[in-house]
């Protein structure tokens, strides 16, 4: 059972990034047709890549399989995902250019950051808390972006792209931020 765990925990982080064109292209579908065709399409699609998120980690950690090198896949998937589907919103016109490049920079130092250190000793990135919200931020803008473009109407896009400044906001706070590193008891 635990390899059944493990093969599906991998495989659900390689088909986000298959689901990565697929997505984009229904995102530019949606909003030249309308969203009366793609619209349903769109918005399963997106609760298939957010719930594959969800669940691969789980079962690798039910697994008990949870790795530094699967680790860093989830996270370039999840910033893969979240800066290009921004990066297309805001090709649309929906929300501001640099809510995707923010993404892409914050993301990339996560990346660079656990790519320089040692995994934790269950084998797994070394996270913050505000780090994780702002990937639940992009998903969540993501989601406002599709459910934006599923519904009939365009009086409220300004709403949108304020979300997308302050999650733009949020980033650059992050970004700018000076980090205090705690000592670490096991050191010698």
């Amino acid at each position: 059972m635990r390899a059944f765990y493990l093969i599906t925990a991998r495989g659900l982080t390689l088909a986000r990034f298959g689901a990565i064109p697929l997505f984009v292209a229904l995102l530019v579908q949606t909003h030249r047709a309308g969203p009366q065709l793609w619209s349903l399409s769109l918005l399963l699609l997106y609760a298939g890549i957010a719930l594959s998120d969800f669940f691969d980690g789980l079962l690798a950690r039910k697994a008990g399989a949870a790795s530094h090198v699967w680790g860093q896949l989830d996270a370039a998937a999840d910033i893969a995902f979240n800066s290009l589907s921004l990066a297309t919103a805001a090709w649309l016109g929906l929300v501001g250019p640099w809510v995707s490049v923010g993404v892409a920079a914050l993301g990339g130092r996560f990346l660079l950051r656990n790519l320089r250190q040692q995994p934790t000793p269950a084998g797994g990135l070394v996270e913050d808390r505000a780090g994780k919200a702002a990937g639940v931020i992009y998903y969540l803008l993501v989601g406002a972006v599709a459910l934006d473009l599923s519904v009939e109407g365009e009086g409220r896009r300004w709403w949108l792209a304020r979300v997308g400044d302050a999650a733009f906001l949020y980033t650059l706070f992050l970004l700018l931020r000076r980090r205090t590193r705690r000592p670490n008891p096991a050191a010698p």
